[in-house]
């Protein structure tokens, strides 16, 4: 009689657990809806995207990753951006690997801010030998 009590208790148990994840779950997935929020509101480019249109609504995130690979002094700097609206927020970001050495292969990073309404002409380019980039943005 008591190993039967004690069963139907380890069973209770079980079961008010069960249904305590359960109950949790959704609120748990909540929390990552920020983290997808916050990635749906950046749009990231690279030099394949040169002379392209990209629409960017106010309040989003233009995130610019752009290569480096001749000379250690050889970054990517703003030409121009007319227009208004586009505030350069972070950037040059140099990313490199932990063994890196001048004639490595490395990315530079550049993140803007869209502020205002208007179309914007965004000219990034390197010091050597390189096209621009070039993009216009729309809302």
């Amino acid at each position: 009689m008591l190993k039967r009590s004690l069963d139907q208790s380890r069973l209770l148990a079980f079961l008010v657990i069960a249904i305590g994840f359960f109950l949790a779950a959704p609120s748990s997935m909540s929390a990552a809806r920020p983290l997808r929020a916050a990635r749906e509101r950046e749009v990231r480019v690279d030099m394949a995207d040169t002379g392209k249109t990209v629409a960017l609504p106010v309040g989003q995130r233009l995130i610019v990753t752009l290569p480096m690979w001749r000379y250690d002094d050889n970054t990517w700097y703003v030409v121009r951006n007319s227009g208004g609206g586009l505030k350069l927020i972070a950037g040059p970001d140099e990313k490199r690997a932990a063994n890196w050495t001048p004639w490595d292969y490395r990315m530079q990073v550049f993140c803007f801010k869209r502020e205002s309404p208007g179309t914007v002409s965004l000219v990034l380019e390197q010091k050597y030998f390189s096209k621009p980039m070039i993009l216009k943005i729309v809302d």
